[in-house]
């Protein structure tokens, strides 16, 4: 890696106790009798490596010191460079990354829609974490929690890393306010909201991969429950080539480290994604759909003209549903094409009873009655 991928002003927002507690978290230990100016560090894994830690940000060769040092841990730990500079930088969040690798992903690089997904099914995945940890339900209609929303709220997108392609985000452990004690334990929310997370997608990924899918739908205690929410967010992420993958992992922050063996990394190769699916449908309230009231927007115009040359036809809808936009399609009649148009016009609402019916990456709405603008 280059010198020019850790620029000296990201590298000066360093601390040197942070650098000291990332090692020690890492299992270094500080070599005694070595005082002043640097900090000696060795490694009972390592014979031979040694970290040399500056005590004292205000040296001219700050900057170049610590790039040593954060490449020599990166090489020990066997990740990039810009994966621990980011560690370094947050050493009170854990980090979450959600990394697709395939043939075509080698360059760090996915189609534009693709990594639009991959976030929102990232963010999707934390929100379903967190509401299970208030409420350990197989479905959440509406994940609105406060603790939840606060720690999304609160959590930031980090640098896109290199290696096949991944996207970062910081979850800080003070995201959720002192004075809202834990749900449950010790842990801050994130904490628990983030080793939530990696214990159920441990718990898919091995049920899969035992050909035991029932076991999933079991309740055991010291299992997380699983919950469609979360199943859905993985589809939403799914790689879309035969050879690819999704692996989310997690560096502890530093400041707290695990009190119990968690699982820092879960691979979900593509071919698991169609059983996720059909534990995502078993998960889901088994009741008949039913027409419900939307209210949202008219996003595309794709309809032809029938036989009387009225324009109907294909249309497509975003309306809030479950605390998130979807997009669905709809045929609409003459009458109802019509007034999409106006509303689409002047980009003005519209509402409408339908069944929305869930699909892995298209949804649909039937039975569409009563669509009018909102005046």
């Amino acid at each position: 890696m280059s010198r020019e991928s850790l620029p000296n002003d990201i590298l000066k927002l360093i601390k040197p106790q942070q650098v000291r507690s990332y090692a020690l978290a890492k299992g270094w230990r500080r070599v005694p009798g070595v005082n002043g100016d640097i900090a000696l560090f060795d490694h009972p894994q390592g014979q031979w490596d040694q970290l040399i830690v500056p005590m004292d940000e205000s040296f001219d060769d700050y900057s170049k010191r610590l790039r040593e040092v954060v490449e020599n841990l990166a090489n020990f730990e066997s990740r990039g460079v810009i994966e621990v500079l980011n560690d370094l930088i947050t050493p009170d969040a854990d980090i979450l990354r959600y990394r697709v690798a395939s043939s075509a992903t080698g360059r760090g690089s996915v189609p534009l829609l693709d990594g639009i997904r991959l976030l929102e099914g990232a963010y999707k995945s934390i929100l379903a974490a967190a509401c299970s940890v208030v409420n350990p339900v197989v479905h959440h209609p509406r994940m609105s929690w406060v603790e939840a929303q606060q720690l999304l709220n609160a959590c930031h997108l980090g640098q896109t890393e290199r290696g096949s392609f991944t996207a970062s985000i910081s979850c800080p452990l003070r995201a959720v306010p002192q004075d809202q004690p834990p749900l449950s334990g010790n842990a801050p929310f994130a904490r628990q909201a983030v080793s939530l997370l990696m214990r159920s997608l441990t718990r898919i990924v091995h049920a899969v991969e035992a050909d035991d899918v029932r076991r999933v739908f079991e309740a055991e205690d010291t299992e997380p429950t699983i919950s469609a929410n979360l199943c859905d967010a993985l589809l939403q992420m799914q790689p879309p080539d035969d050879d690819s993958l999704l692996a989310v992992s997690v560096s502890w922050a530093t400041t707290l480290p695990p009190s119990q063996p968690i699982p820092n990394t879960v691979r979900i190769r593509r071919e698991y994604f169609p059983i996720i699916e059909d534990i995502h449908k078993n998960l889901r309230p088994s009741k008949a759909p039913e027409a419900s009231l939307f209210v949202g927007y008219v996003d595309t115009l794709n309809g032809q003209p029938g036989e009387d040359g009225r324009m109907r036809g294909d249309t497509t809808l975003a309306v809030m549903y479950e605390d998130d936009m979807r997009k669905a399609r709809a045929e609409l009649n003459a009458d109802d094409y019509q007034t999409a148009i106006h509303a689409h016009s002047v980009a003005g609402a519209v509402r409408f009873k339908a069944v929305l019916h869930l699909g892995r990456r298209t949804h649909r709405f039937t039975d569409v009655s009563g669509f009018a603008r909102v005046q």
